[in-house]
């Protein structure tokens, strides 16, 4: 039983991702009675997803959980949906192509979003139970990242293959921040945050936990 951990490359002239460096740190650890296998995926718009699936089927995985940076966020954004449209025509992707308004999927007649298909609440719950700060996330952009989370539950549903999927935004790490007032998080809780995902993933059963509102530094939605 294996969960697969993903982290993206360096983009936007970064010189580290720590969805990367965090996810690497654990490539073969384990995870309750699962081994976790890290990948790097290219943030490259469609390519970041074909990576996930070739991979997937050279050896099918328990559970799927992307990592990636999101700069400017103060905790583990889980994240709960993905839609169809690329939407950022001032950020290029790492082979200077944006998209805006755009289906990345190239499918008009596809779904224009899917739900995370992991525990995303039980998730948040449990980071946050180790002093950790996460909260789940119904907006995970419209970049690469949303885009690969999207992908890869599409290639589950089209393919009838169970596995459990979401996307954790992390904040940028204190060393990336130095001299402003961006939020920041260190590599370890990082590392820390994507083994208890993993954990979650691979032992949780039943029902998702319920709604509530999780503690993080962003402001609640209005009710």
């Amino acid at each position: 039983m294996r969960i697969l951990l993903t982290g993206f490359e360096p983009f936007a002239g970064r010189g580290v991702n720590p969805s990367w460096e965090a996810a690497q740190q654990l490539a073969g650890a384990m995870a309750g009675p699962a081994r976790i296998d890290a990948l790097r995926l290219p943030v490259l718009w469609r390519e970041s997803v074909a990576v996930i699936q070739r991979e997937l089927e050279r050896e099918p995985a328990a559970g799927l959980l992307i990592g990636g940076l999101s700069f400017a966020r103060a905790a583990i954004s889980v994240e709960a949906l993905a839609h169809a449209i690329g939407d950022v025509p001032w950020q290029v992707d790492n082979a200077d192509r944006a998209l805006s308004a755009e289906r990345f999927d190239g499918d008009e007649h596809g779904p224009d979003a899917l739900l995370a298909t992991a525990p995303v609440r039980a998730i948040a719950q449990a980071i946050n139970a180790a002093g950790i700060p996460a909260h789940v996330s119904w907006e995970g952009g419209a970049y690469v990242s949303n885009a690969t989370l999207y992908g890869a539950l599409r290639y589950a549903k089209d393919g009838g293959v169970r596995l459990p999927t979401t996307y954790l935004h992390v904040p940028a790490t204190p060393e990336m921040t130095t001299g402003t007032t961006t939020p920041a998080l260190p590599l370890e809780l990082i590392v820390a945050a994507f083994r208890i995902a993993c954990e979650v993933v691979a032992t949780h059963e039943g029902a998702d936990a319920p709604l509530r509102r999780w503690p993080s530094a962003m402001a609640p939605l209005p009710r």
